[in-house]
């Protein structure tokens, strides 16, 4: 197999190696290519190229002509090389996008629609229906799930047990464990950083509330209904009345609080599973790392959903080989081929009954992310999203006013009202 955008190696990640079973009828071997391109996102390391060794052999069982190429492209050149080969330049045929960008790129004419190749395969059944759901435009089906990663609470474990108290399960519990940590170890118990859409959405999600709902073709913000009203007030009362969460984390996101985290000087915070990576390279001391564990996120009674953020698989528009282009995509999201890459680059599977597989629960981490992963959401499904939430941070911006003492129902006003013209702004 040829890699020819190959990046050096950083981290080191689990191992999963891709083996077995072939690549299905539904493309006639004797048509198949000589080759096939992929382009993943990131960077190349030992085990996504392993991986890749093992996708080729299982692809070559049913299409033994054909060689696998892949090209690891930066998440930071994604971009402009998918808007260069929708102008005409180099393409791929299988391309991952990040499962928020689906829409986006469909809307760009840069993704095929796979209606017509999903009927006969059999996993799509046991993928995440939700988030298969998410790799739609306009009703069509762009993208399919290829892994998945959560946010959960990571806590000082040593802390807690010293207290007698187990991790919040819900906001009272997280207020009363936040302010015991605080008086017994003075630091603040937990952080609440206003630029962080994605913790915030876990408030609003818990508490029956929504960002946003589809009305027919035209989006309508629900950033001023009763129960998202809530959870943004409590969500801003952590910092404002409760004091939980210290004002160093207001206008800041959740890298901050990680450093904290990383160095005894936080009690609790929200994060990804590979958060840990990052507290390693900031930890001053690296055996306190060995006290942080980790449970699904504290929602307002039970387990808050997460947005399960990851990647889509997609089969490029102007691919010369459709049905095996798509015969290669099956083969790296079928259980066998999305476990193995989840595994490899340490995220989930996008299957939940692969989410109660023993090697998940080895970890107190991974096994707070696998049934976070039980418990998710998403974003609006619309390509005007990254807008609103990246270029515009509506979201985050209202909380941050409001923690700095702005009128509750003022700021969510003018906020749901740009949110709604903004997702039903026409695309280009």
């Amino acid at each position: 197999m040829r890699f020819p955008k190959i990046a050096a190696a950083s981290t080191a990640v689990l191992l999963a190696t891709a083996c077995g079973g072939g690549g299905g009828d539904a493309a006639d071997p004797s048509e198949a290519p000589g080759s096939l391109t992929v382009w993943v996102m990131g960077t190349a390391q030992d085990p996504l190229v392993e991986y890749f060794d093992g996708i080729e052999k299982r692809y070559q069982e049913t299409y033994p002509d054909t060689k696998v190429e892949v090209e690891f492209i930066p998440w930071e050149d994604a971009q402009q090389s998918i808007t260069n080969a929708v102008a005409g330049g180099d393409a791929p045929d299988v391309l991952e996008v990040g499962n928020d960008q689906t829409g986006n790129w469909a809307n760009q004419g840069a993704l095929l629609s796979l209606d017509e190749y999903m009927g006969d395969w059999e996993d799509a059944a046991d993928l995440d229906q939700n988030a298969l759901e998410y790799g739609q435009f306009d009703g069509v089906q762009y993208g399919v799930p290829w892994f998945a990663g959560v946010r959960t609470l990571y806590y000082r474990a040593d802390w807690l047990e010293d207290l007698g108290v187990a991790p919040p399960a819900n906001w009272e519990e997280l207020v009363d464990v936040s302010k015991a940590i605080e008086e017994e170890h003075d630091v603040p118990g937990f952080a609440a950083p206003t630029d962080f859409t994605n913790g915030i959405a876990s408030f609003i999600w818990s508490n029956g509330g929504e960002i946003a709902v589809q009305n027919g073709e035209q989006w309508e913000g629900r950033l001023t209904s009763p129960e998202t009203k809530e959870a943004i007030d409590f969500y801003a009362s952590l910092t404002t009345e409760e004091k939980i969460s210290p004002q160093s984390y207001v206008g800041e996101n959740e890298l901050i609080p990680l450093a904290d985290m990383a160095n005894g000087k936080l009690g609790m915070y929200i994060d990804g599973s590979w958060a840990m990576g990052q507290m390693e390279e900031q930890a001053e001391d690296p055996e306190l790392l060995e006290e942080i564990s980790a449970a699904p996120i504290p929602g307002a009674e039970g387990i808050a959903p997460a947005f399960a953020g990851g990647s889509a698989l997609t089969v490029f528009s102007t691919t010369e080989h459709p049905e095996h282009a798509f015969e290669l995509l099956k083969l790296m999201g079928d259980k066998e081929g999305g476990k193995g890459y989840a595994d490899a680059a340490g995220y989930f599977p996008a299957y939940p009954e692969l989410l109660d597989d023993q090697s998940y629960q080895e970890d107190p981490v991974t096994a707070a992310g696998a049934e976070q992963m039980k418990n998710t959401q998403f974003f609006p499904s619309t390509p005007r999203w990254t807008t609103a939430d990246q270029d515009q941070k509506i979201l985050p911006a209202a909380v941050l006013e409001i923690v700095k003492g702005e009128d509750v129902d003022t700021v969510l006003e003018k906020a749901n009202k740009d949110l709604t013209e903004t997702l039903n702004e026409e695309t280009e």
